[in-house]
């Protein structure tokens, strides 16, 4: 295992970005059977939760970090590494565009590198936006460059359907099975008529979403916290 800091592996594999807090990683287990699942599907074995959690508390344990960033990298050729930087959550609401390309071929997603979403989030940046909504060809919303999405549409919070290609991401799938929200087909119409939204990352957990492509929402500080209440649940587990 190298700690290859604040760097991206070379070459092609899987990975899985954590959030770690008081010196806990978030949700390690889910993240590992994820990244175990993504390489059975791919082709390639990755080592076991036991030798990543290892390596992971060893780069963890000799640091001071109250809050960080760690990422593991899986490479197809067998390697294993990982990053751990220093990590400050974002203090205002996500400004999020709406791409214009729609994607039209789409497939439940694993997190692979080279990471081509990486485009995406650096063009919504150098347009003065957090991030963007992915867009299928079909009308469907699908997620950010690099979080889930959970819109509060006629009172009801709901995320798109993993049928609609997005990634199966860990805090979302934990605020489905807490109840706190539903799963529905969410089209590009719709988004006008979006009350609230949140975005899901292992990394920042949720963050309300405030604009999406200039039209203002509602921020919703209780259903936020409510969700960082539960996933403080998940801290070295």
């Amino acid at each position: 295992m190298r700690n290859i800091g604040d760097a991206w592996a070379k070459g092609q594999g899987i990975f899985e970005t954590i959030r770690v807090e008081d010196g806990k990683v978030f949700a390690l287990h889910r993240h590992h059977c994820r990244a175990m699942e993504a390489a059975r599907k791919l082709g390639f074995a990755i080592p076991s939760e036991e030798f990543v959690a290892q390596e992971s508390y060893q780069v963890i344990n000799s640091e001071d970090f109250k809050l960080a960033r760690l990422r593991w990298h899986f490479d197809k050729d067998g390697e294993f590494t990982l990053s751990y930087v220093p990590y400050v959550d974002p203090v205002s609401p996500a400004r999020l565009m709406i791409f214009d390309e729609r994607k039209s071929e789409f497939n439940v997603k694993n997190k692979e590198f080279p990471y081509k979403n990486l485009e995406l989030l650096d063009f919504a940046k150098s347009m003065n936006f957090d991030d963007g909504i992915i867009i299928r060809s079909d009308g469907q919303v699908a997620e950010t460059s690099t979080a889930s999405l959970l819109l509060k549409l006629d009172e009801e919070w709901v995320t798109p359907p993993l049928t609609s290609g997005i990634l199966n991401g860990v805090v979302r799938a934990l605020v489905l099975e807490a109840g706190l929200a539903s799963v529905k087909k969410v089209l590009e119409s719709d988004l006008k008529k979006v009350e609230s939204g949140i975005l899901l990352t292992s990394l920042r957990n949720a963050q309300n979403i405030g604009e999406i492509s200039g039209r203002f929402l509602s921020i919703d500080t209780e259903k936020c916290a409510e969700i960082h209440k539960l996933m403080n649940r998940f801290k070295g587990l």
